[in-house]
């Protein structure tokens, strides 16, 4: 739209004077930036919650703000990324997970690498984090994933770092899976067995079980030529139902949920 606007104006541009050109697209840029009226009214609401509402107030603003794929809005829901209040901070973070604007995703990313070591010993914040981070199926978030398992070995937040490597559909996140899993020790992986065994079913459309020696052999006779299909293949009807509970989803024709 911007472009046809310039080309349309270069041909009368003498008749326009100086500079005309260059400010009439500045214009039409700023309008294409401008948020709709009901993001701006949702700015607002989150800027007033955060300046003088309570937490409830904040939270409830937070539910909804991932319908509004708008910078505006973003600037005012990472403002609950420093909050005191916890359940603030976890709304925050599934709010910034399902907004589509990309600054929502970079503002993730860059909370997770300014809180490394502080999230070590948040066993509430980091799950959260993780799981929104991962939640797009962006190939950035994967360092994140991966990054500093030892810190904290809580189930949560090594389910959420395997099923958050299943929603990277990718061949690197398949390798991810199996040096996460040698990381956390053949014993250890016991209880996270059945979170292993979805993830690869979820981005390889087989099932190899509970079994991390049968995934392993099947690993090394596909790996040179795997490739992730672009969609996920239907899941039987009990991996699908705690796939869409892990990620608080409903079943396809129906809303997402909000956590």
């Amino acid at each position: 739209m911007l472009t046809t606007l310039i080309a349309s104006l270069a041909c009368c541009a003498p008749l326009l004077g100086p500079g005309a050109l260059e400010a009439s697209a500045q214009r039409e840029q700023a309008q294409l930036q401008e948020p709709s009226p009901e993001a701006a009214a949702l700015a607002r609401r989150l800027r007033e919650a955060f300046d003088s509402g309570s937490a409830p107030q904040r939270i409830a603003a937070l539910r909804s703000s991932f319908l509004h794929a708008d910078e505006s809005v973003v600037a005012q829901v990472r403002r609950g990324l420093e909050d005191r209040d916890i359940d603030v901070r976890l709304a925050t973070f599934d709010a910034l997970g399902r907004n589509a604007h990309e600054s929502a995703f970079t503002a993730l990313l860059a909370h997770q690498r300014a809180k490394r070591k502080e999230l070590r010993s948040l066993e509430r914040d980091l799950p959260a984090l993780l799981t929104a981070l991962a939640r797009r199926g962006d190939a950035r978030a994967l360092p994140a994933l991966v990054d500093d398992l030892q810190a904290q070995r809580l189930v949560a937040t090594v389910r959420a770092r395997i099923l958050g490597l299943a929603r990277i559909r990718s061949k690197a996140a398949v390798e991810a899976l199996f040096k996460l899993a040698d990381e956390i020790g053949f014993v250890d992986m016991h209880n996270h067995l059945e979170d292993f065994r979805l993830a690869l079913v979820v981005l390889s459309g087989v099932d190899h079980g509970r079994s991390l020696e049968a995934w392993k052999a099947w690993w090394n006779g596909a790996r040179a030529s795997f490739e992730a299909s672009e969609r996920m293949a239907p899941l039987a009807p009990k991996d699908a139902a705690r796939w869409r509970e892990h990620w608080g989803e409903s079943p396809a024709g129906e809303q997402p949920l909000s956590r």
